[in-house]
């Protein structure tokens, strides 16, 4: 199983109960398919970063889970049938992630040698 995050918008007319439902919705397909949801944040309503249809404002939806490909077969599907959703975004939580580069010994010496003067 990988790691995933997932972002989605949902249209701004619909009612609280709607959200929740649609939420608990989105966690059923991943934990059916046999996967887990590590975190879920609803951030509510908020306006878009550009007018899309005719709305400018939408509710978003941010998850981070582990799952394997039917869970995701699963999602895209149902998204895709669903009229709820304004947009969606799933990547691999490994593309996200700042790596760091290892420090050469000459620029580690530099910051050492300014740390020095400045504690002096």
């Amino acid at each position: 199983m990988t790691d995933y995050e997932i972002m989605f918008i949902l249209k701004p007319h619909l009612s609280e109960e709607i959200y929740k439902t649609t939420v608990e919705q989105f966690q059923s397909w991943i934990t059916k398919q046999g996967g887990e949801i590590l975190s879920l944040s609803c951030l509510g309503m908020k306006e878009l970063a550009q007018t899309f249809g005719k709305f400018n404002h939408g509710y978003y939806v941010q998850s981070q889970f582990k799952a394997g490909n039917p869970a995701l077969e699963e999602i895209q599907r149902n998204i895709s049938v669903s009229e709820i959703f304004m947009r969606h975004l799933i990547v691999t939580v490994e593309s996200i992630t700042i790596h760091k580069r290892p420090i050469d010994e000459k620029k580690k010496a530099k910051l050492a040698a300014k740390a020095e003067r400045l504690a002096s």
